[in-house]
């Protein structure tokens, strides 16, 4: 299931998404953060977590002739808002100078504008919240910021340690990825039904698929560009250890284990050495131990759905879980 199909059924709900994201971010006079809306806008990419959210509000009941003026837009378009500021942030930790083709705010300005910037965002996420007053939206999207937070501060707390438990992976990827996409389900549960098992069971959902999405980005990382979109080892020179090499460690003999450690404890990794490593993790099993991993995440959030009514919207949902398995 492409995302696209599900953007074509949800066209006259996301037209109102869509305004209410323009009217939330769009609104400065200072120059300089008009010029940061419109270049963001511009740059969009699938919207994922916002159609994630009315997908699962339709799956609940939520109809596709809502006024524009109900207060879910306000919402998505909070959510939206929200992940275009932790992008900001991100771009300056990492350094990025690009991203979906196009350069970064820290790129075009500097560190400052972008923090400054993302700072702006998150705040327009607050202001939104405030505005619609719901309780349990507030609070989840409260929870959700502050384990984000902790997500990222995690990782570079590990960062460039290569002998980690894979539980600790699992930490890691369920505050940073996993933890946003489980809000978006589950609010747009909270605003189409007073069912507290389905909220819940969006929720669960949500992280499964969250999860599954991440893992799935992780393995695609160790496979060729031409067949990722990717560059190829880029989480082994950014010095991320994902689950393919914990597991491959694992499940490798002693000898191998400590020749590939050292390799990956220098200060950079050049091609020969790359190599290696990529052929460490293949040779271990890495890939199919994390695409087995990956599969139960997927089969967690499928079970998750059976709470839901038999209809297109589940259906849709369902499908694009099991297109994950697709590597």
């Amino acid at each position: 299931m492409q995302l696209s199909e599900i953007e074509k059924t949800l066209t006259p709900i996301l037209s109102h998404f869509q305004s209410a994201y323009k009217e939330l971010t769009d609104s400065s006079e200072v120059t300089i953060l008009e010029e940061i809306a419109h270049h963001l806008l511009a740059r969009q990419g699938k919207h994922l977590r916002p159609t994630l959210m009315l997908l699962s509000a339709c799956c609940c009941g939520f109809p596709l002739t809502a006024k524009k003026d109900n207060p879910i837009f306000k919402i998505a378009a909070a959510i939206e808002a929200l992940h275009n500021s932790t992008l900001l942030h991100d771009d300056v930790v990492d350094r990025s100078e690009m991203r979906r083709g196009s350069a970064t705010i820290n790129k075009l300005y500097n560190n400052k504008v972008a923090v400054l910037a993302g700072d702006y965002f998150l705040a327009k996420v607050m202001m939104a919240v405030n505005e619609v007053d719901n309780k349990k939206v507030t609070e989840i999207i409260n929870n959700t910021v502050i384990e984000m937070s902790e997500g990222e501060l995690l990782q570079q707390q590990y960062n460039s340690q290569f002998d980690i438990d894979e539980s600790v992976y699992f930490d890691i990827i369920r505050k940073k990825t996993a933890v946003f996409i489980a809000l978006s389900c589950q609010a747009g549960a909270i605003f189409s039904t007073d069912d507290d098992r389905r909220i819940a069971a969006a929720k669960e959902f949500g992280e499964a698929l969250g999860m599954a999405f991440q893992i799935r980005d992780d393995i695609l990382d160790y496979m060729p560009s031409s067949r990722s979109g990717k560059t190829q080892g880029n989480d082994l020179v950014e010095k991320r250890c994902t689950l393919p090499l914990i597991l491959a460690l694992r499940n490798s003999g002693a000898n191998d284990r400590n020749d590939i450690l050292q390799i990956l404890n220098n200060e950079t990794i050049d091609p020969t050495n790359m190599g290696k490593a990529l052929a460490f993790v293949i040779e271990n099993n890495g890939l199919l131990l994390a695409s087995r991993v990956l599969s139960k995440y997927i089969d967690s959030a499928l079970t998750s759905l059976e709470v839901f009514p038999d209809n297109k919207y589940r259906q849709m949902l369902q499908e694009l879980a099991i297109s994950l398995k697709e590597i």
